[in-house]
């Protein structure tokens, strides 16, 4: 049986590359006897759906005239897709806003359209690192002290915020914006100057920025598999081990070579291991996610401290997800085939039978 599914590529963020890299990935191992059908999105908001399916070993170009049709607005896109394509579930591979924030989410479940991951309402609070703070504090979850300010972005003086977060969570402190992705909008602060240059990048560009006091200690990722309600399972724990910069940025994520990840991690004993992933498995249902998510975490001489939790973790070649479930016995193409068929059994809707392989 085969299940046609809309494979969601780039979008209007700034992570747009990166979900390309992920999609040349997930299409590589994607098993195209019950999975198929691409659609690009670009960075003005168009979506280009394929006019075929894709069959066993053919390449996929986003955005390629000769195959796409667009650019088309996402109803009209998604209106083809399901009368003409027969689409029965969708993949969003997008990071970041209007892709990883609910939005698209929104759009699939106005369609009845079941899709692979958290639902909108989990999508949007999981990117909002603010909101995401609020709802695991009430749980108890541990995390690094924060100063959440009141005044917006876009208004924010560095004079006087800066004097707020040194009083609230000390120096050095970490700055970040509220809806974001891959380390963008994530920057040190020791000064009023550094604060005040953070503001000027990101002013009209987020809405809202917090700070949390910098940790010391190691770390590691955990990933999670399951709906909430159902079986939910984490997955092993990953160390994250920075060559060169001081700590996982953009380009320690994305660069070959340029970070170790150790499974397990190091120094961490099997007892401080369960407890880690038994914090990511709290988090994960603290949000009703669904299908997976990754929460990442500092672990100091406290224990694990939670950073924040990804409702759509990456998928390109050096990405922690696959890294973590291959070690769980789930290679790619198995967890590609686990994760659809969560999605798809959620919405109560039949799954593809396997192939041989």
């Amino acid at each position: 049986m085969v299940v046609d599914i809309a494979v969601l590529a780039g979008g209007r963020s700034p992570e747009h590359d990166i979900s390309l890299r992920s999609v040349a990935q997930v299409l590589a191992h994607l098993d195209r006897s019950r999975w198929r059908w691409p659609v690009f999105l670009d960075r003005d908001g168009g979506w280009w759906p394929d006019r075929q399916p894709l069959s066993g070993g053919t390449g996929w170009t986003p955005g390629d005239p000769a195959r796409a049709r667009g650019p088309q607005r996402p109803g009209t896109a998604l209106d083809f897709l399901l009368d003409h394509a027969q689409v029965q579930v969708a993949l969003p591979i997008l990071h970041g806003p209007f892709g990883e924030d609910g939005t698209v989410q929104g759009l699939l479940e106005l369609h009845d359209l079941p899709c692979v991951g958290s639902g909108s309402a989990a999508s949007a609070v999981a990117m909002d690192k603010i909101r995401t703070r609020q709802v695991l504090e009430t749980l108890g979850v541990p995390m690094a002290r924060g100063y959440v300010p009141r005044t917006p972005l876009l208004r924010a003086d560095a004079a006087v915020e800066f004097a707020q977060l040194r009083a609230a969570v000390g120096l050095p402190a970490f700055v970040k914006v509220d809806c974001s992705g891959s380390t963008v909008g994530v920057q040190p602060v020791r000064t009023e100057a550094e604060l005040a240059a953070f503001f000027a990048e990101f002013r009209g560009r987020f809405r809202r920025w917090f700070a949390e006091a910098q940790l010391v200690g190691e770390e590691i990722t955990v990933g999670v598999l399951g709906n909430t309600g159902d079986v939910v399972r984490a997955l092993p724990a990953v160390g994250i081990y920075p060559v060169k910069d001081r700590f996982f940025t953009i380009e320690a994520k994305y660069t070959p070579g340029a970070t170790e990840e150790v499974i397990p991690p190091r120094g961490m004993s099997p007892a401080q291991i369960r407890v880690a992933q038994e914090l990511a498995v709290t988090c994960h249902e603290a949000l009703v996610c669904d299908g997976v998510s990754r929460t990442d975490m500092i672990v100091d001489h406290e224990g694990p401290k939670v950073l924040e939790v990804n409702t759509i973790p990456g998928m390109t070649g050096t990405s922690l997800l696959p890294q973590a479930a291959a070690a769980a016995g789930l290679p790619f193409p198995a967890l590609l085939d686990h994760l659809l068929e969560l999605a798809l059994a959620r919405a109560g809707r039949p799954v593809a039978a396997r192939t041989a392989r």
